[in-house]
């Protein structure tokens, strides 16, 4: 398992590992996204040898339970993997995913190896996600915590993971600095020492309930809040998707296949768009299609495989104008309505 708060770069670690599996193996990758659209799997190019279970609209460690018991179970009845990674959601609470994965049933099965835990050093300075129940378990339960992005830190900020990492009690067995998620495979095979403890294990499962009651609220104000809704988007008019718990707001949006984007007009919309947590979006443009990634205020892109329609994530820790934003991406995809790379 791969854990780390949001933004950390798990997934982009985990397109790492899997850059180094050995061509005789099959793996498999379970990747949980709080929000209901569903990007962060589209990053990770499917291969034959490569099963891929994107389980999106909540946490795996609660809402998504028994979306995880169904997929873990299909894997085993399956028996053609030899190796799987699960990469809960930011928010995701790690003890709910150990519970599950040491149920009888699945601890005969599956060999349960160290948990990495990825943690951008820049955070450990924020004093309020310090004391936040699930990043502070998401250390205490990892046997292996990275400081990853060491690219975008200072010297001081490596040596404050350092201090803050080496006084955690029990020990970890490796802290590791790297940057774009590059780490050892070999790292996937350490056995896990078992004494990790969770030290506010029903804080999330509180948390998250508390929440549910607003998410249930907010299904019947909006007609757009279905996790698996049916209608598709038509050119220009995409189908929006919003959630809401845990102390976040999702909202998201999937766009006609046929719609185009300028990639200056959508840079700079989404950099101006203020009080963003999270951001991950995948948009046609021209006759390529680019990922968006956005960690507050750091905004980066990439080249991706994916090519069956635009899409986009926002995750905030206020509601936003999610009107103005889906008008400004409208209209953004009308001007591309006479681009000579529509039929490319």
């Amino acid at each position: 398992m791969i854990t780390g708060f949001l933004g950390s770069g798990k997934t982009t670690a985990i397109k790492q590992l899997l850059a180094q599996k050995p061509e005789d193996e099959r793996w498999a990758v379970i990747v949980n996204e709080f929000g209901e659209v569903g990007i962060d799997s589209l990053a990770i190019e499917k291969t034959d040898e490569l099963e891929l279970l994107p389980l999106s609209g909540g946490c795996v460690c609660c809402r998504l339970g028994p979306q995880l018991h169904t997929s873990l179970k299909r894997l085993l009845e399956m028996q053609q993997f030899d190796r799987l990674i699960i990469e809960p959601t930011g928010m995701g609470h790690p003890a709910g995913i150990l519970d599950t994965l040491l149920k009888p049933y699945y601890r005969e099965n599956i060999d349960l190896r160290a948990i990495i835990c990825l943690v951008d050093p820049r955070e450990l300075a924020d004093e309020s996600l310090l004391k936040d129940p699930t990043f502070i378990d998401q250390i205490n339960m990892a046997d292996i915590l990275v400081a990853n992005k060491a690219d975008l830190v200072s010297d001081n900020e490596i040596t404050h993971f350092y201090q803050l990492m080496q006084d955690v009690y029990p020990p970890k067995q490796q802290l590791i600095v790297t940057h774009q998620g590059q780490l050892d495979v070999q790292l996937l095979d350490l056995i896990r020492q078992g004494q990790y403890v969770a030290h506010t294990p029903d804080a999330h499962a509180h948390h998250h309930a508390d929440s549910s009651k607003s998410e249930q609220a907010h299904s019947h104000d909006h007609d757009h809040h279905q996790p698996h809704i049916t209608n598709a988007p038509e050119p220009c008019r995409p189908v929006r998707y919003t959630s809401e718990g845990m102390g976040l707001i999702s909202c998201g949006w999937i766009f006609h296949p046929e719609d185009i984007f300028d990639f200056d007009a959508v840079e700079t919309l989404l950099a101006g768009l203020s009080g963003i947590t999270r951001l991950k979006a995948v948009f046609r443009i021209g006759a390529a299609y680019v990922f968006v990634n956005r960690v507050k205020d750091e905004m980066d892109y990439d080249a991706i495989s994916y090519r069956r329609d635009s899409r986009i994530e926002i995750l905030a820790q206020q509601p936003m104008d999610w009107d103005r934003i889906e008008a400004e991406l409208i209209d953004i995809a009308k001007r591309g309505v006479d681009s000579p790379f529509r039929d490319i």
